[in-house]
């Protein structure tokens, strides 16, 4: 072997040996699920809900909203290696996210004005691509471009100042008898929640039946509007 390939071939493996040392500070299930369940991080998950609970609930109290079901899921995934494509960039990561969902009646703009009025007064910050003037656009041109194509359908969407998370708000006009879910998308629908398979190594998850909310107590009522949010409430970085 030529003093070229000698070279290279030490190179070649050095450089695999220190890709998978990369990946030697991977967590094990156990470690993951041991500090996935952790009283520090249960802790931290129980604050963020508290916290989601009391934001959703301000922006959810416009009068004419009707609340009927609420689901919530609080999940922890550990991160991954690979020797080839480096890691993710955490070693554990745990979110909590919320869904309402709340019935409507009467003019739906007035409903979503208002909702946006609750949703400034709790000091959250409209995003400039999903404000209330989005759906005032919408429901001046009838849902519809020039040429009669449909638009899609705009929510309200909100940064939490200081927290670097987002509340964000979904509408369906008339949903019972809504035949163009296809495309304009499904109010009401929503992620399965994951198996406890490895990279996940926790889930708790309080689910909703939406078939029966739409034969129950949504069927009662001409709209229906979502409040939702999701915050990452625990997340450990990969050693320096």
């Amino acid at each position: 072997m030529t003093a070229r390939h000698l070279v290279a071939a030490a190179t070649a493996t050095a450089l695999v040996l220190t890709l998978t040392a990369c990946g030697s500070d991977a967590p094990t299930r156990d470690e993951a699920s041991r500090e996935a369940q952790s009283a520090a991080v249960r802790q931290a998950s129980a604050s963020s809900a508290e916290q989601i609970s009391i934001l959703l609930s301000d922006v959810g109290r416009a009068a004419p909203l009707r609340p009927v079901a609420v689901a919530t899921r609080d999940i922890c995934h550990a991160g991954d290696t690979n020797v080839l494509w480096g890691h993710d960039e955490y070693r554990l990561s745990c979110s909590l996210s919320e869904i309402r969902y709340l019935g409507a009646d009467g003019d739906l703009l007035k409903v979503l004005r208002e909702v946006d009025k609750h949703a400034r007064a709790a000091g959250l910050v409209p995003h400039t691509d999903s404000a209330i003037e989005e759906i005032e656009g919408y429901y001046a041109a009838n849902g519809r471009t020039e040429d009669g194509l449909l638009l899609p359908r705009p929510g309200l969407g909100y940064s939490v100042p200081g927290q670097g998370w987002t509340v964000q708000v979904g509408w369906s006009q008339d949903w019972v008898a809504q035949a163009e879910w296809s495309r304009l998308g499904d109010p009401l629908s929503s992620q399965p929640v994951p198996d406890l398979t490895w990279p996940t190594v926790f889930v708790e998850a309080r689910s909703v039946d939406l078939d029966a909310l739409r034969d129950g107590p949504l069927r009662r009522h001409e709209h229906i509007v979502t409040v939702s949010s999701r915050i990452t409430y625990h997340e450990v970085p990969w050693p320096a």
